[in-house]
Formats: structure tokens, C-alpha cells, sequence
């Protein structure tokens, strides 16, 4: 374990990193920026000059699992009072040594994300947080009626000649008007109307009730689990 934390320390002296370093400022570095708003506070590990940068020690060093994607868009949308000025984001991979990186604008292209505006997308974001609280679950029928209809107004609606999915401009046709930029947001667009993420599709699901924990005594010792099956 030492010789693998010795390992990826020596690898950052160099390579990407190091060039990253080289055209930085120490002036310009916000080591742990923070983001708040009512109900969280979250904090990430490095802004320089208008990139923020994510630190990743896993094995997988050619893949980019959701979670990762998502965290890094998040972080990106809670800036709301553009402290940080946010123009790039970027992973530093630190067992390969893999620095990648995108421009705002192309990463929330990559993730298919349906608003492009940073303060319109900031602001919808803010609310939703601030209206329907990030870890908890609805309790009773009108709390949960309360989020649907957050939901439903903060969806996107594109403008005509825009496609469903992403909002943006569609190709021009010389037949009719399209629906879709892409066959891929063709196909995306099913799975979005199942979910109640598209105005005309169903009400939007809701995250199922989390069960209870066993409530045991303090001295109490689970020896063993079985499951039971219902026939």
C-alpha cells in the first residue's frame, strides 16, 4: 500500500500534471473549493484558473463510471455565484497519471445535458435542490404531488425547429421539420418518456421509500440472515 501511494505521488512530478503546474499561478489555485447552498455543502479538490479538477486514485483508468460524470457536472452547477469563473472540466487520474479534460460547453454536450445556458442551468438546478431535498424521499401524497409538479415545471421544453431531447438546433430537412438532431437522441428519447423526464410523457417516477433498519437492542448480536422466499 506505501509503495502504491509512493508510486502515484512520484508519477504526478511529472507528465500532465506537472505542466498543468508550470503554467499556473499559485495565486490562481483554490485548493478544496467549496459550494453551498440551504440544504448541503459540498467540496471539491482543485480549481486553477478557470478549470476544476477532480482527483481519482481507482484502477479503472479507461473508463468514466456515471457517478464520476455526474459529480463533476454537479460540482460545475452549484457554482451559482460563478465564484470559481468554471470554463473547463477535468480528471486527474493518479494511478496512470491520465489528465482529460473538457470545455464547459462540450462536456454538457457529451452528457446530452438539455440546457446550455450555465446560469439558467444553475438556477433550475438551485431550485430543484432547494424545493425537493437531494437525500431524502418524499413522505405522503402531498409532499410527493409537490415534487412532481417541481419536476414537471423545471423540465425543458425546446423551442420549435429544436430537438426534444437536447433543445438544440436541429438539421435542416428539405422534408418535414425534424424531431431529433440525432438518431442517438432519437432513441434516448424513449428511455427519457418512460421516466417522465419529457413534457407529454407520464408523471415522473419517484424514488421508492427506503427501509427501515432493524431496530435491536444495543447488546444484541445478528447471527445469522435468511431470506425468505414467497411463492
Amino acid at each position: 500500500m506505501v509503495a502504491d501511494v509512493v508510486a502515484q505521488l512520484y508519477k504526478a512530478v511529472g507528465g500532465s500534471l506537472k505542466a498543468l503546474r508550470d503554467r499556473s499561478r499559485p495565486e490562481d489555485c483554490t485548493p478544496g473549493p467549496t459550494f453551498s447552498t440551504h440544504h448541503l455543502t459540498v467540496d471539491a479538490d482543485l480549481a486553477v484558473d478557470g478549470l476544476l479538477l477532480d482527483f481519482k486514485s481507482t484502477r479503472a483508468t479507461r473508463t468514466l463510471r456515471q457517478a464520476e460524470a455526474w459529480q463533476l457536472a454537479g460540482y460545475l452547477l452549484l457554482d451559482t455565484e460563478d465564484r470559481y469563473r468554471i470554463d473547463t472540466v477535468g480528471l486527474y487520474l493518479t494511478r496512470s497519471g491520465t489528465f482529460a479534460s473538457w470545455p464547459v460547453e462540450e462536456y454538457l454536450e457529451l452528457l446530452g445535458a438539455c440546457r446550455r445556458d450555465l446560469s439558467v442551468f444553475r438556477a433550475a438546478f438551485t431550485e430543484l435542490i432547494e424545493g425537493c431535498t437531494s437525500d431524502g424521499v418524499p413522505q405522503g401524497t402531498e409532499e410527493e404531488e409537490d415534487v412532481r409538479r417541481l419536476l414537471q415545471r423545471l423540465a425543458p421544453v425546446a423551442d420549435p425547429g429544436h430537438c426534444k431531447v437536447c433543445t438544440q438546433p436541429c438539421p435542416d430537412s428539405g422534408r418535414r421539420p425534424r424531431e431529433f438532431c440525432s438518431s442517438w437522441c432519437r432513441t434516448r428519447a424513449q428511455v427519457l418518456q418512460r421516466r417522465g423526464l419529457l413534457p407529454g410523457g407520464p408523471v415522473p417516477l419517484l424514488p421508492a421509500p427506503r427501509k427501515e433498519r432493524l431496530d435491536l437492542p444495543g447488546d444484541a448480536e445478528i447471527v445469522s440472515l435468511t431470506a425468505r422466499i414467497l411463492r
